[in-house]
């Protein structure tokens, strides 16, 4: 088939849905599939980057466009919109024409209303997918939208149960929405048993986070907390983002500040942790770090928010409400209890094996053509 993934974020932006699109075109490229993708240029990190990117199977156009506004405009959806869809809107129906796109699979609110318009107009089958949880109000624009989008998609896939439950609670019907989860190449994200002398982490029980740094990501609390647990306890914190330079001037020898890590590489880094913490204190969609980290046999702590308690349970971690005092309780007891935790670092690759495989794509491509 010939495939347009739309998104507003693609690598070498990096971020969870970033890889997770990396994953998605890899797989459709194997599975004999003609891909186009059109995005951005990164918008929220300096990387290197092309316009156009061809290689077997693969067509990438990456539109020239404004950085360093994201961040600003992301809590206010109609700001967001303004910034983000204007050239996606201009350019899809080229693409779809000239390439003979036979499904659009959008990707997020922004991408889903351009695809959903063109597809209707140009007679395209279009898949959204979100990302996220939304909390859509009771009533608004914003909620009249996104039932709009997920009216005139075919099919809208989801992360999760609790997104879909979301969905249908704007009156979608049932049966457009379907469920399917991330996956890792499990051959990648393994355990490197010789990570923690390679990184000198040998005598440090380390805490890591991994994430774009934003508040709804509980970095700050995660922060704090680091400040007050016991001294003998190390936190590591791989990423970018607005709160980077609060975390910079940070001057403590139980921080590491590791900036921007290539995800090839994160394997690394998750097998020489300790523990991974995912402190978010919004409704997270699903937290990929969690699939990644228990695929390298890290244990988790969560929070009990969003998505989480359905990519883990405590045969793997811990799930906890997120606060200063239960992080660091959290995180003393598998500290001071080095026997538990090694139980729960057993599970985590059978978990992540039986849940969290390639497999998952066959849940993706199930939509694309007409049943």
């Amino acid at each position: 088939m010939k495939i347009l993934q739309l998104t507003v974020h693609f690598s070498p932006n990096v971020g969870g849905v970033e890889t997770h699109l990396d994953d998605l075109v890899n797989g459709l490229i194997q599975k004999k599939n003609d891909v186009f993708v059109l995005t951005y240029r990164p918008l929220m990190q300096d990387v290197d980057w092309k316009i156009c990117e061809r290689k077997n199977g693969l067509e990438v156009l990456r539109i020239p466009w404004i950085k360093g506004l994201f961040y600003k405009y992301v809590q206010h959806p109609v700001l967001e919109f303004i910034y983000l869809t204007p050239a996606l809107f201009v350019i899809t129906p080229f693409i779809v024409l000239s390439k003979k796109i036979q499904v659009i699979h959008s990707h997020g609110l922004i991408a889903g209303f351009v695809g959903t318009f063109w597809g209707k107009i140009l007679k395209t089958r279009v898949i959204t997918t979100t990302h996220s949880i939304y909390n859509f109000s009771k009533k608004g624009f914003y909620r009249n939208f996104a039932k709009w989008i997920f009216n005139n998609s075919d099919v809208v896939l989801t992360l999760s149960k609790q997104s879909k439950n979301e969905i249908e609670n704007l009156g979608i019907s049932e049966d457009k929405i379907k469920v399917f989860t991330y996956w890792v190449d499990l051959d990648i994200f393994k355990k490197i048993l010789t990570a923690k002398r390679d990184l000198s982490w040998s005598d440090k029980f380390v805490v890591l986070f991994v994430g774009r740094l934003v508040a709804e990501k509980g970095i700050k609390e995660l922060l704090g907390t680091a400040q007050i647990w016991n001294k003998n306890i190390t936190l590591a914190i791989i990423g970018n983002g607005p709160v980077e330079e609060d975390i910079r001037k940070i001057k403590r020898n139980n921080l590491i500040y590791l900036g921007k890590v290539e995800n090839n590489k994160l394997p690394l880094y998750y097998s020489a942790a300790d523990l991974l913490i995912v402190p978010s204190v919004s409704e997270e969609g699903f937290g990929r770090v969690i699939l990644e980290s228990l695929s390298c046999g890290t244990p988790v702590i969560g929070s009990r928010r969003g998505a989480i308690p359905e990519a883990m349970n405590e045969t793997v971690g811990k799930l906890i409400k997120v606060t200063p005092q239960n992080i660091k309780e959290s995180v003393e007891y598998f500290y001071k209890n080095p026997i538990k935790l090694r139980a729960l670092s057993k599970n985590a690759r059978a978990f992540a094996e039986k849940r969290y495989s390639s497999n998952n794509l066959t849940a993706i491509l199930l939509n694309y053509s007409p049943s």
